[in-house]
């Protein structure tokens, strides 16, 4: 149940991230034709696309990466490890890389609750409030902590089908 919990707010903040871009691919073409064609670019333009759709594209989508175990990593020495070894090096790692994100979530979700507080703004060509978007920060860093402590447990707690890495992509037919 808390497995799906975590799956489902992975999935659900990557879908928000999918929107955050999508609409800033039609942003900023709109605002490439407002520009050329009217003579009239969108006002914010660059403090939108920087403090809202970017920051939602880099942030929301970070547990679904870990989720799927996407996260660049380097195995040189750790596949040789014995089984067991793999899955205590795996979990500790996890555990650590949870608690660093849950640290991350911490001093975010401070800067978010200071940022709402004074309604902090960005001074661009008018003034665009950007307290909204530091909630982004937060909410990332903390499923992505609870998807590391969930790799953590699985590691364990479903030995025998612990995975510390994705299957290799398919990468179509051979060459002839």
């Amino acid at each position: 149940m808390i497995r799906k919990a975590i799956e489902k707010s992975a999935n659900g903040l990557a879908v928000v991230a999918a929107i955050c871009l999508v609409l800033m691919m039609m942003q900023i073409v709109a605002d490439v034709v407002l520009k050329f064609v009217f003579n009239a670019p969108i006002q914010g333009n660059l403090e939108i696309v920087s403090f809202y759709y970017m920051v939602g594209v880099v942030f929301l989508p970070l547990a679904m990466v870990e989720l799927r175990h996407e996260h660049i990593n380097v195995d040189v020495f750790f596949m040789m490890f014995p089984r067991i070894l793999q899955r205590l090096v795996y979990a500790l790692t996890s555990l650590v890389t949870a608690a660093l994100f849950a640290l991350f979530a911490y001093q975010t979700f401070l800067d978010a609750v200071n940022a709402t507080r004074t309604g902090e703004v960005m001074m661009g060509t008018n003034l665009v409030p950007i307290w909204p978007s530091r909630w982004a920060l937060p909410a990332g860093f903390v499923v992505i902590s609870l998807t590391c402590i969930l790799h953590a447990w699985r590691a364990f707690a479903e030995a025998d089908r612990f995975e510390p890495s994705p299957a290799p992509p398919d990468v179509g037919d051979e060459p002839r």
